[in-house]
């Protein structure tokens, strides 16, 4: 059943679940599909019996866009409250130009306040002045990039999911932003009930992101909705946790009006 709220100038959208609708909420984003730049943004959560994903998407400074993607267990009574509390402080960080490791630790000691609580994380980061992406994952899928020619890499790393004794912050991976390809930002309610070895890449194949991907990247939350609960009723892979799906398309059609020049972002660096 969908409730529906009104954003910025009277325009609806569905609420699935309420986690998502925190998380636009908090966003400096008025709606999604969101285009910045050469980057096409989308995204939307598949409700499970436990309602723990959020995610914020960020327009940062001199046009870097973050993804914060969270993934909350606690023990707290009031476990929204919570989890809008920690996506606000990862999308602060992202929208100061924080490095990212220093993000997850400031993470880690905002969980000092709630004892007992386990957070998944990822944050992704596009500078498209510098034609790059950055990535760091805490107990969360990798996430895929996947090229025009189908050539699919994944990103991230296995570091366990943040709690408040966590020490070392996950690494964090930097990797260039390539004109026409798709990044692929799942939580784990996609992969968790998968017995692929690569459910990430498996994922970005069945959705056939190296010919669909831009298009898709451009779909509205309850067009990519049908698509992503109908991929999911076929696998069987999402039966307990919410399931988030963020796509980033880097249009090549729209680098030129971006005003960033050719350089070695064209270049494969495989």
């Amino acid at each position: 059943m969908d409730a529906r709220f009104e954003l910025g100038l009277g325009t609806a959208f569905a609420i699935r679940p309420l986690a998502l609708a925190a998380s636009f909420r908090h966003s400096t984003s008025g709606k999604l599909p969101l285009q910045r730049g050469l980057l096409r943004i989308t995204g939307d959560t598949l409700e499970g019996p436990r309602e723990t994903d959020l995610f914020d998407i960020v327009s940062g400074p001199g046009g870097d866009v973050g993804i914060v993607l969270l993934d909350l267990s606690t023990r707290h009574p009031n476990a929204g409250d919570v989890g809008r509390a920690l996506l606000a402080k990862a999308a602060r960080g992202i929208n100061e130009r924080t490095p990212l490791h220093a993000v997850m630790l400031d993470l880690v000691r905002a969980l000092f306040e709630y004892p007992g609580t386990e957070l998944r994380a990822t944050i992704f980061r596009c500078s498209i002045a510098d034609a790059r992406a950055e990535v760091a994952t805490a107990g969360m899928p990798p996430l895929a990039c996947v090229r025009p020619d189908g050539h699919v890499t994944t990103h991230g790393s296995s570091s366990p999911p943040l709690t408040s004794t966590t020490v070392v912050p996950p690494s964090v991976e930097v990797v260039p932003l390539i004109w026409g390809t798709t990044w692929l930002v799942v939580s784990d309610g996609f992969t968790s009930g998968s017995d692929h070895p690569d459910a990430v890449r498996r994922l970005a194949l069945d959705l056939d992101l190296a010919k669909r991907g831009l298009l898709l990247s451009g779909q509205s939350p309850d067009a990519l909705y049908d698509l992503l609960a109908s991929q999911v009723s076929d696998s069987g892979r999402f039966s307990r946790d919410d399931a988030t799906l963020v796509l980033i398309g880097a249009d090549p059609n729209a680098r030129f009006e971006s005003g960033i020049q050719q350089g070695s972002s064209d270049s494969d660096p495989d």
